[in-house]
Formats: C-alpha cells, structure tokens, sequence
C-alpha cells in the first residue's frame, strides 16, 4: 500500500494556499483584534532587554507634536512599520505592528506633513517614539 495519498491529504491540511478562502461563518484574525491587549503587549516587548542605557523619554516637542496629529496616525504606523525591519530581534513587534493599523480611525485630514522619522537600525529611538505613540493612540481611542 502507497502511503502517497496520506501525504497529499496532510499536504492539502497544512498548505495556506490549498485551504478554502475564508467565508462568512468563519471570522477573519482581523476582526478579532483587540487594540487594547495590542498596545499592551507591544509596550511589554519593548520593556524587554536589551534596555537602553540613557533616558529615553526626553521626546522632543517637534516629534511628540509629530506623533499625537490625528491625520499623522497612520503614516507614523507606516514609519514604525518600515523601520522595525532594520531592527534585530523585532519580529515579534513587527508582527504586532502589522495588526495596530485595524485599530486606527480612519483619517478625517489628508496628512500635512510628513511622519515621524526614526533613526535607522536605533532600538532607543524606535522604542521611545514608539511607546509615545502607543500612549497616544490609548487616549484618543477609535471611534
């Protein structure tokens, strides 16, 4: 006896792109997102060693003014979404990240200006704007 339809049934289970597209009665991992736990576990992440050594919450006013802009939100994410890829050891983050945008309102205001820049391959940077903006995003919660 062959064991080469076992394979191809363990193949068909496993494989993504073999299964059947989602439907109605099967909810999407979008829809069950829970913003809250989201931001929690990111700041948890970023409280993980290897910690900076020097103060990292002296945000000056232009970047904190950069990151609290309502039409600013989902560009910064953009930012923060590009930037983790130049980090080691982010992958936890950068997953988290790709799931925050579904926690965003949408914008009222096309962006004025341009987002937040961070410092390429710099754990302290990213992680202080970062946390800054995860705070913001807690006071003005999504509509």
């Amino acid at each position: 006896m062959s064991h080469l339809p076992i394979l191809l049934l363990l193949l068909l289970l496993v494989s993504p792109r073999l299964q059947a597209a989602p439907t109605q009665t099967t909810p999407l991992k979008t829809t069950q997102v829970n913003c809250s736990n989201l931001r929690e576990e990111i700041v948890t992440l970023l409280n993980q060693p290897p910690l900076p050594s020097s103060n990292f919450n002296n945000l000056n006013r232009e970047d904190q003014r950069i990151l609290m802009k309502p039409n600013l939100r989902r560009p910064n994410l953009e930012a923060f979404q590009k930037a983790v890829k130049s980090l080691q050891n982010a992958t936890a983050i950068e997953s988290n990240l790709k799931d925050l945008p579904l926690c965003l309102p949408t914008a009222t205001d096309a962006p004025t200006q341009h987002p937040i820049r961070i410092k390429n391959g710099d754990w302290n940077d990213f992680r202080m704007k970062l946390k800054f903006y995860l705070k913001t995003l807690e006071i003005k919660k999504p509509q």
